[in-house]
């Protein structure tokens, strides 16, 4: 078993270090039949899943991807259905789960985060929740501390904290998270980019195979900078870049776009893995 939350009373044990990052699998609940969700180290591969990022009130709209040679660029605020939808429609599915589930959360102000997380409390189905710090806008430690110290002190669920692979100091943001109280860190979620659209340029956040020497190199600092589990995220598509990621001093992995293009990539990973320790 891995624990991302060793210093946690409720702690976040994985069967595999294989995750679904946050909204690659959106809420778990629309493909828990192709993958059978259900049990934990099943032959899903997953170790756990984070889900979309949530808000408060449910944002509307459609997703939008645009897909370039260096991989898929997200545009806009992720919709969602709000957390009243997650407590009352998923929870109680997650529930009869073995397979952990995190929350992925955001919020306009700390006053807002820390009635979300105060609403997650306790509610069963929910294992842990993250943090994603650039869909809050946060990218400096002076911003960062105060903001993970707020979600700390609102709930004693594991807490993970996602880290913009674009922040000024990476290494030291990574600090100020641990320091405020984040059990884990996840890095690094898309990089700001740009691709040609009919009117100018469409801008967002680029996630995929581009990310991953990027991803590697960040996770090899942070590892190097705090003692807490960190999740690689970026570009893994494979058991190769998975083993990199793990070799550079990440716990676990977490896989994006490749689960939009390929549902049985984390059993693929997790096969992979295995076999090449044995």
């Amino acid at each position: 078993m891995i624990d991302l939350a060793p210093n946690n009373p409720y702690s976040l044990e994985l069967a595999t270090p294989v995750l679904a990052a946050a909204g690659s699998l959106g809420y778990g609940v629309e493909v828990a039949r192709q993958l059978g969700l259900g049990p934990r180290g099943a032959a899903h591969g997953l170790g756990a899943l984070v889900t979309r990022t949530t808000t408060a009130r449910a944002r509307r709209g459609r997703p939008a991807l645009v897909e370039t040679p260096a991989g898929l660029l997200y545009l806009g605020a992720e919709q969602n259905p709000g957390m009243r939808a997650v407590r009352e429609r998923f929870a109680p599915v997650w529930a009869g789960w073995e397979l952990p589930v995190l929350v992925s959360v955001a919020a306009e102000s700390p006053a807002e985060l820390a009635e979300l997380l105060a609403d997650l409390d306790m509610v069963e189905g929910v294992a842990g929740v993250e943090l994603p710090l650039a869909a809050h806008g946060v990218l400096a430690p002076a911003a960062a501390g105060p903001r993970i110290r707020g979600a700390r002190d609102a709930t004693p669920l594991p807490l993970g904290v996602k880290l913009p692979g674009h922040a000024p100091d990476l290494a030291e943001l990574a600090r100020a998270a641990v320091a405020a109280g984040a059990d884990a860190l996840a890095l690094v979620d898309g990089l700001p980019a740009a691709a040609p659209a009919a009117h100018g340029l469409a801008h967002g956040l680029l996630g995929g195979p581009a990310l991953r020497p990027l991803a590697l190199r960040a996770v090899a600092e942070v590892v190097a900078s705090v003692e807490a589990p960190v999740i690689g995220i970026g570009g893994v598509t494979g058991p190769a870049d998975a083993r990199a990621m793990l070799d550079a001093g990440a716990t676990a992995v977490g896989l994006g776009s490749v689960l939009l293009a390929d549902l049985r990539a984390a059993a693929r990973v997790a096969a992979g893995l295995t076999a090449h320790k044995a």
